[in-house]
C-alpha cells in the first residue's frame, strides 16, 4: 500500500512564478467554460480544448493536461453542490505532475516548455529536512506538487507493506481534519 504525506515548504514568490500562476488560473478557467456545456469525460475535455489551448499559452503540453483535470473536478464538486451556475477559479495555484518538475531537496526545477525552467530555491525547516533526507536515501518519492503564492506542498510517497509491518500508524478522520499517528520501533 502507498502512503502520502503533502509536506508544506515556503519560497519567495517572484513575477516569473506568478505569472505561470496566472496563466494556469486561466487555463482551468478556459477548461471549466469548454466542458461546462455537458462535458464529463477527461479524454473529450482535453481533445476538445487542446488546439485552442495551443494557440493561447505556450506552455509545455503538460499543463494542459493539469488544467483539464482539475477543471473536471471543479465542475464535478459544483454541480454536486450547486444547481445553476458555473464554478470558476480565482485564487493563484497550479498543480504539477513530477513530468513537469524536479525535486532537488533544497529547490525545485519547474518545466515551463521545453529546455526552458524555473527554478525555485525552497524554504525549510527540521520538520522538512527529515522528508528531504528520506528522499535523498532512496526512501521517499515524490507525486503531484502544488504550488500557491505562499507555499509549495510536495507529497511525500511510500510503500507499506500492510502483511509485514515493522511500522505502525493510526488515522482519525473526522469531518474537518485528519489526525494522524504513527510508531517506527525500531528506530
Amino acid at each position: 500500500m502507498e502512503c502520502v504525506l503533502g509536506v508544506p515548504f515556503g519560497y519567495e514568490l517572484n513575477d516569473e512564478v506568478r505569472k505561470l500562476l496566472v496563466d494556469f488560473r486561466e487555463m482551468v478557467n478556459f477548461c471549466i467554460d469548454y466542458a461546462y456545456v455537458g462535458v464529463t469525460s477527461y479524454a473529450k475535455l482535453r481533445k476538445g480544448v487542446y488546439g485552442e489551448w495551443k494557440r493561447r499559452w505556450n506552455y509545455s503540453t503538460h499543463y494542459c493536461h493539469s488544467a483539464c483535470k482539475i477543471a473536471l473536478a471543479m465542475l464535478k464538486t459544483y454541480r454536486k453542490k450547486h444547481r445553476e451556475g458555473k464554478p470558476e477559479a480565482k485564487k493563484l495555484f497550479m498543480q504539477l505532475d513530477p513530468v513537469l518538475y524536479k525535486f532537488y531537496g533544497d529547490r525545485i526545477r519547474i518545466s515551463v516548455k521545453p529546455r526552458r525552467f524555473i527554478f525555485i530555491n525552497l524554504k525549510y525547516g527540521e520538520y522538512q529536512r527529515k522528508f528531504i533526507d528520506a528522499w535523498r536515501e532512496g526512501e521517499l518519492r515524490t507525486g503531484e506538487i502544488t504550488i500557491n503564492e505562499n507555499k509549495i506542498i510536495v507529497p511525500f510517497k511510500k510503500e507499506v507493506d500492510l502483511e509485514n509491518m515493522k511500522d505502525w500508524i493510526a488515522i482519525d478522520i473526522n469531518e474537518f481534519n485528519v489526525t494522524g499517528v504513527g510508531s517506527n520501533p525500531t528506530s
